[in-house]
């Protein structure tokens, strides 16, 4: 299988590329081709602009910036999509948000080609923190119906890690780090 690994973090010193890093040897001890896509490092600019912004009933705006376009045609060239990212006030860093508002954005294609995709969420809060206020239950439902769904992907996962600030220093990265790799390995 393709996987296109998208990645939005903008330090790759980061617990967010760690993460990546092992779901990818993962992915590729089982055989599956992995490919990154760094969109801090690819300068990826997450503000959608009128000329990417549909004429909604116009029949003369029917195509996106070439842009858009590109990474269109990125996305139909793998089998699942993998996001890893921080979770950054209960939701999706801005440059990932921009990217899926640019580029999923009508009138792309109703379905990429893509089978799978998997959210793989780094919260700096605890796991009872997080659940506590419903935040889980909220991004799940945002990532899994409002934005899989809609892309035409129905198989959707949703994966989060806790307390990743580690302000307890009871954040054991060796196992996060094997967890990740399992994820990849059982994908």
């Amino acid at each position: 299988m393709k996987v296109l690994i998208i990645i939005s973090h903008p330090r790759t010193n980061s617990l967010t590329f760690s993460i990546a890093k092992h779901f990818q040897e993962g992915l590729q001890e089982q055989g599956h081709k992995a490919t990154v896509l760094d969109l801090y490092r690819e300068e990826f600019d997450p503000v959608l602009k009128e000329k990417d912004e549909p004429g909604w009933g116009n029949p003369v705006k029917t195509r996106a910036t070439h842009v858009v376009e590109s990474e269109r045609k990125r996305l139909k060239r793998y089998d699942a999509y993998v996001f890893i990212f921080p979770i950054w006030w209960g939701g999706l860093p801005a440059i990932l948000k921009g990217y899926i508002d640019r580029v999923f954005f009508y009138p792309s294609p109703s379905k990429f080609r893509a089978d799978k995709v998997i959210w793989l969420g780094l919260a700096g809060d605890t796991e009872q923190e997080f659940t506590s206020g419903g935040h889980d239950t909220a991004l799940k439902h945002q990532l899994i119906h409002g934005i899989s769904k809609k892309m035409g992907i129905m198989s959707s996962e949703t994966k989060f890690f806790f307390d990743t600030m580690d302000e307890d220093k009871k954040f054991d990265y060796e196992k996060t780090m094997e967890e990740a790799y399992q994820l990849g390995l059982s994908f």
